[in-house]
């Protein structure tokens, strides 16, 4: 796949943070979970195909960061710190139940999501 192309996925990925930032601002707890769990995804799959050309077609966090790890050791602190990977139920949670199940987020969901995402999950890949 061409450079410019695995680009595209950061673009979105970055697009998708943005418009959860939006949503939570507008107090849209479901959206922004989804919008949460766009962001990291994309930006999961943006660094599998930089490191290993392709990526498996899941949409679980989890199973893409272990992945990863396979690559960049470094990746491992996010996944066996029990907090962290805590964390990254939540957008897979909210993924499969706001498309199978009449379930909502709340503030105190997509409020302390944002924040991990922002401050700890988003800082693991600033340097890959």
């Amino acid at each position: 796949m061409p450079a410019s192309d695995i680009e595209i996925l950061r673009e979105k990925s970055s697009d998708y943070l943005t418009e959860a930032k939006r949503l939570v601002q507008e107090g849209k707890w479901d959206l922004s979970m989804i919008a949460i769990h766009q962001h990291c995804e994309l930006l999961l799959k943006y660094y599998a195909l930089k490191l290993n050309g392709s990526y498996p077609r899941t949409h679980s966090l989890r199973e893409l960061i272990r992945m990863l790890v396979k690559h960049k050791k470094e990746l491992n602190d996010l996944v066996n710190n029990e907090h962290n990977i805590l964390k990254l139920a939540r957008p897979d949670d909210a993924y499969i139940s706001s498309r199978y199940f009449p379930v909502r987020a709340l503030k105190e969901d997509a409020v302390p999501l944002l924040r991990f995402v922002e401050d700890v999950f988003d800082g693991y890949f600033s340097g890959l």
